[in-house]
């Protein structure tokens, strides 16, 4: 199997994180790509040219992170980023599902900030980063951050919340919201987070 990436692209981390906790390292290769290029190898395989791709041994694709996290999940012998308890389960898939929409409206304003300046839509950038302030506060009210639980939630979390510190250090979300601060530095230590740093 392979699993096609991008070291600074938060939605491949969660995939790759997910391998790592998983401990599916031994069965995937990595095959990191520059999706913006669109590399003629890798579009054959992935015609969207998006991260992360993974490529089942059947030859069966899978896009989408979270999508790539349950399918990671059910090939592992004891899969445990997704519990079978239905209630449990849907927490996990509701904090995922949020998390995710966190990681859109950053990438979205990092990738508006690379456009020409005179093509750039401020307005745009200003409700990314308000949905961003509004999901941060959401997040910090409502999620348990439960010590010692890193499922697809948490994994999604952990990997949206490091890539505002990578990408939009003017976002100064740890000083409004220490909690989740203090908790992000706590899974930030785990050997998948440690192998997935972008940088």
């Amino acid at each position: 199997m392979q699993l096609f990436f991008n070291k600074t692209s938060p939605y491949a981390r969660k995939a790759r994180v997910a391998v790592f906790e998983l401990a599916l390292e031994q069965q995937i290769s990595f095959v990191e790509v520059d999706p913006w290029a669109e590399p003629a190898e890798f579009v054959t395989v992935s015609p969207l040219s998006k991260v992360p791709a993974l490529l089942l041994a059947d030859g069966e694709l899978v896009t989408e992170s979270d999508t790539i996290l349950q399918v990671l999940d059910a090939l592992a012998p004891n899969g445990q980023l997704l519990s079978e308890a239905p209630a449990q389960r849907r927490d996990a898939l509701a904090r995922a599902a949020l998390c995710q929409g966190l990681i859109d409206a950053s990438f979205i304003t990092v990738i508006e900030a690379r456009r020409p300046e005179p093509q750039r839509w401020p307005d745009w950038v200003m409700r990314q980063e308000r949905a961003i302030a509004r999901t941060l506060a959401f997040i910090d009210r409502e999620f348990r951050l439960v010590p010692g639980r890193f499922d697809a939630g948490d994994i999604s979390l952990a990997c949206a919340l490091a890539y505002l510190d990578f990408r939009l250090s003017h976002i100064l979300w740890r000083e409004l919201h220490p909690r989740l601060a203090r908790w992000l530095d706590d899974v930030s230590t785990r050997p998948s987070m440690i192998a997935t740093r972008p940088a």
